[in-house]
């Protein structure tokens, strides 16, 4: 009776046997493909490429910025929130809004990311388009070629958000000035190595 059992399940005796089983077969293969397909998005993911997006060098920065807190309509209201610009990178790609995004050919994006604090019990909005101008070395200045449009900080919450510049892929040192509209502005130097 035991040897039985044995024949018509797993044959415990000959783990061969288990093989020659073609349920178990596409079981094992099963399992082997998913451990494959898993280890291959990890590695991905480690590497920054998830959903398209690719990194290329990193500068932090950590520099904060106190910003005027605004309704979704934009308008102005008592409060500030914290807007601390965590790093810029030059990339190929940047997701927004769900979608990836490509500079035209010969071109890259300088990517801007940051994390906006809103240390208050209400949703309040920021625009970072209107609070960053990249400065080309004959003065020119220009807003955001990409941005996540009206970024909404949930209460007590941080927000991570970022914005892109179109530049060239050679250039290694930037000018961005941050700030409101109609204010005085601060300076932000990136330079990558």
């Amino acid at each position: 009776m035991i040897n039985d059992f044995r024949q018509r399940n797993l044959n415990i005796t000959n783990p061969r046997s288990w093989f020659k089983n073609r349920r178990n077969l596409l079981i094992a293969g099963a399992v082997v493909m998913a451990v494959v397909i898993l280890g291959f998005l990890f590695i991905n993911y480690r590497q920054g490429k998830v959903s398209g997006v690719e990194q290329g060098p990193t500068v932090k920065i950590n520099q904060t910025y106190t910003v005027t807190a605004r309704t979704k309509e934009r308008k102005a209201t008592d409060g500030n929130l914290e807007l601390t610009v965590t790093n810029a990178q030059i990339g190929s790609s940047i997701l927004v809004q769900g979608k990836v995004a490509r500079p035209i050919k010969g071109k890259a994006f300088l990517i801007i990311n940051m994390e906006i604090e809103n240390p208050y019990k209400v949703a309040l909005y920021a625009f970072p388009v209107d609070l960053f101008r990249f400065v080309r070395s004959d003065g020119q200045k220009f807003a955001p070629s990409v941005h996540q449009g009206t970024v909404e900080i949930r209460p007590q919450a941080t927000k991570k958000s970022n914005i892109a510049f179109v530049v060239a892929p050679s250039d290694k040192k930037f000018t961005i000035e941050v700030g409101e509209i109609g204010k005085d502005k601060e300076t932000l130097e990136i330079t990558f190595r």
